[in-house]
């Protein structure tokens, strides 16, 4: 997690980390949310292989993020 902070920060991102989640099949990528100071979330998918986060898109109500424990159900 430290990884995914510190790249954020040098990309000069900012705001608060609500969740992190592997992406399927790899231990190099993941999904990360972050909220800014109006709370208005983003996914963004981090690969620590290339060193970089890509913006996916802004959670909305036509957007949300399913955590695990939500498939369980």
């Amino acid at each position: 997690m430290m990884k995914i902070i510190g790249l954020f920060r040098k990309e000069g991102f900012k705001g608060e980390y609500d969740s992190f989640q592997h992406v399927s099949g790899t231990d190099r990528e993941f999904f990360v949310v972050m909220s800014n100071e109006q709370e208005i979330k983003t996914l963004f998918r981090v690969s620590l292989t290339l060193n970089a986060a890509e913006c996916q898109y802004v959670l909305d109500d036509k957007h949300t993020f399913v955590t695990e424990d939500a498939d369980a159900s």
